[in-house]
């Protein structure tokens, strides 16, 4: 607005030059109003002004209209101050649309040279209130304004009253024409301009204190003035009992009735200023907003994921309470020395009687492969529960409390009841024999280790079996008679099992009970059994040469006889029960033939 005051008043000397002009049409409609109104300036209470501006598009005819001043009680049109009159009664005087006419007191008209005026008139206007009204040549009016609480006649309310200085200035709407409400109040608002009159010359007027309304020609006393131009007040100490200059109430603090600052804190161990018990909070002895929280524990983690950690490892936590747990106001702490400290993401809860698993995805940890804690704590640092710390934790191992114990498993159960290893730290030998590589030929599994050994091969030197043991035939080694016996399943009818191979044979009875041997077969003097004849005759690499009979092949017969007679003589002995058999029965056959 002050710009457009500015531009209004350079203005002016146009529209006294070409503002106003003679014509002889007549008027179109007038769309005229009172724009600005001074009542004193700086140097003189009677240094006044008054404006009117042409809010349309179009000529106006302003011919015989007339300014008129009435006091502020006053309720009547005034007395006339100044009128709009040409000469040649054939003439008109015209207003351009959106141009301006500056009327101004005698005394300001005189030392205007710089401006100008349209129009002179004696001062006259009050300061504190009036009215000032716009009548045409028809008596009509056109325009009033009003200013000070005591302006009885106004537009609806009376505007506000300018002080020495300031103008009474229309408010501009958005398209930027004045606006024209017929309310004074709201249509007028007090504009300090930047440009005043003393001894007749214009001047800038310097305003030391731009932040205070109206023109300070300097600082009021104890102000202080920025680089800006603004001035500032002396500083108020708002809590003299407490040391140091307090410019404002501090956070926290309130006023009581003496006007002493009183600290309303009631959690000084907290961050921010507490002026109610937070949730989860108590007040402990001392003074203190402690957390009551309910307790939880750390049940397992994963410290060694085998692979990539990223997503692998986790934190189990266990709720042994009857109701669910909000985490809110707990934290996790990793490290030895509880380092690491991370909160858990807003509306995160634990079921009763339920395990919480976190990964290292979940929330951003990570646990080292060396050694290291996990506890968990309160948002005030309160230790609720601490594992104890690992040390080298193997691939795949998790640290887990069992049985109150913390110990590696290699059965990690996230999410339920924890698990014991399967096995011991230091794996036992496997005897499934389905998993292992089966033995060379020359070797066997031994059933007490699992391993392949070396089969002994006959005829080599033996140590004899001891009594009640005998050789077996696929491993060469010696065997328990009595435990093999007893787990056998006993021999059938008609057999028994031979005392040196714990095998069954037939009973050995008469030679007409057993079936005769096949061709190329014969009897095996040990088990009576039928085995295939084997030429004991070794195979030599050339032709046999027939040999001329000697004086000596009597001896070959003599020696084929010996051997004859002792196999006759070991068949005898070998049969000699059944031998006794048949002799009983062929005299029990004589005798009961006679």
């Amino acid at each position: 607005m002050r710009k457009r005051f500015a531009v209004s008043m350079l203005a002016i000397p146009l529209v006294a030059i070409c503002g106003l002009y003679t014509q002889n049409v007549s008027a179109v409609s007038s769309n005229i109003v009172i724009s600005q109104i001074q009542t004193a300036d700086l140097e003189s209470a009677k240094h006044e002004f008054i404006e009117l501006y042409n809010n349309s598009d179009d000529n106006v005819d302003i011919t015989n209209w007339c300014l008129y001043y009435a006091s502020a009680s006053s309720v009547e049109i005034g007395s006339k101050m100044a009128c709009f009159l040409v000469d040649n009664q054939t003439l008109h005087l015209m207003m351009p649309g959106h141009s301006f006419v500056f009327v101004a007191s005698n005394q300001l008209a005189t030392i205007t040279t710089t401006i100008g005026s349209d129009l002179a008139f004696a001062a006259t206007l009050s300061g504190t209130g009036g009215h000032v009204r716009l009548i045409d040549s028809d008596k009509v009016e056109i325009d009033k304004v009003g200013w000070g609480d005591g302006a009885v006649s106004a537009e609806t309310k009376p505007a506000a009253a300018p002080l020495a200085g300031s103008v009474l200035q229309r408010r501009l709407d958005l398209d930027q024409a004045l606006i024209d409400t017929d309310n004074n109040y709201s249509d007028f608002e007090i504009q300090t301009p930047k440009e005043s009159y003393i001894y007749g010359e214009l001047y800038e007027v310097q305003d030391s204190c731009l932040n205070i309304d109206g023109i300070q020609l300097s600082a009021p006393d104890d102000y202080t003035v920025d680089t800006a131009g603004n001035c500032y007040p002396p500083p108020v100490d708002v809590c003299p009992n407490i040391d140091g200059m307090q410019l404002v109430l501090p956070e926290g603090y309130t006023l009581d009735t003496n006007g002493d600052c009183i600290d309303m804190d009631i959690c000084p161990n907290l961050d921010g200023v507490q002026l109610l018990l937070p949730p989860s909070y108590v007040l402990a002895s001392d003074g203190k907003c402690m957390l009551d929280l309910l307790p939880l524990k750390i049940t397992e983690m994963l410290p060694n994921a085998v692979g990539d950690d990223r997503g692998r490892e986790f934190i189990e936590l266990y709720n042994p309470n009857d109701v669910t747990v909000d985490l809110t106001y707990y934290q996790l702490a990793i490290g030895l020395n509880h380092d690491k400290q991370y909160a858990f993401t807003d509306g995160v809860k634990v079921a009763p009687n339920s395990y919480l698993v976190l990964s290292n995805d979940d929330i951003n940890f990570q646990l080292v492969n060396t050694s290291s804690q996990v506890a968990l704590m309160s948002a005030d640092g309160s230790l609720i529960d601490a594992a104890e710390a690992y040390v080298d934790p193997a691939d795949g191992l998790s640290w887990a409390l069992i049985d109150d114990i913390w110990q590696y498993t290699n059965q990690p159960t996230p999410g339920v009841s924890n698990l014991a290893s399967v096995v011991p730290e230091k794996q036992k030998v496997v005897k499934a024999t389905t998993e292992l590589a089966p033995c060379a030929p020359n070797q066997y599994r031994s059933e007490e280790t699992n391993r392949c050994r070396q089969i002994v091969i006959a005829g080599s030197t033996l140590t004899p079996c001891k009594v009640g043991q005998y050789r077996s035939e696929e491993t060469n080694r010696c065997r328990s008679i009595a435990s093999d016996v007893a787990a056998l399943a006993p021999c059938a009818a008609g057999e028994e099992r031979n005392p040196e191979t714990n095998r069954c044979r037939a009973v050995l009875g008469a030679a007409t009970e057993l079936a005769p041997c096949a061709v190329g077969e014969e009897r095996n003097p040990d088990t009576n059994r039928c085995r295939k004849v084997v030429s004991t005759i070794p195979t030599v690499g050339f032709a046999v040469e027939p040999i001329a009979d000697k004086a000596s092949d009597m001896a070959g017969w003599w020696a084929f006889g010996g051997v004859s007679t002792l196999a006759l003589g070991y068949a005898g002995w070998e049969w000699r029960t059944e031998a006794l058999h048949l002799i009983r029965k062929a005299g029990s056959f004589f005798r009961s033939s006679k």
